[in-house]
């Protein structure tokens, strides 16, 4: 049996990530977590809140920022 998945895009390396739910993210980039329980899902989610963009230089710097210190908070 797999674990479940959570998902997460990646501005790093500009495409989604898959992380197993007991398991730590693989991942050291720079990522957001998105809620979502399927890919199409979690894809339309990061449609709704970053558009277009794949790599981080692609949004505006407020979110750029906010993105940055999410990583840094434990």
């Amino acid at each position: 049996m797999t674990s479940p998945l959570s998902f997460a895009w990646c501005f790093s390396h500009g495409r989604m990530h898959f992380f197993a739910e007991d398991q730590e993210p693989w991942c050291t980039a720079t990522w957001v977590p998105l809620a979502a329980g399927s890919e199409d899902k979690a894809l339309a989610e990061k449609q709704r809140r970053y558009g277009d963009a794949q790599f981080l230089d692609q949004l505006p710097l407020e979110q750029q920022v906010a993105i940055i210190n999410q990583q840094e908070t434990p």
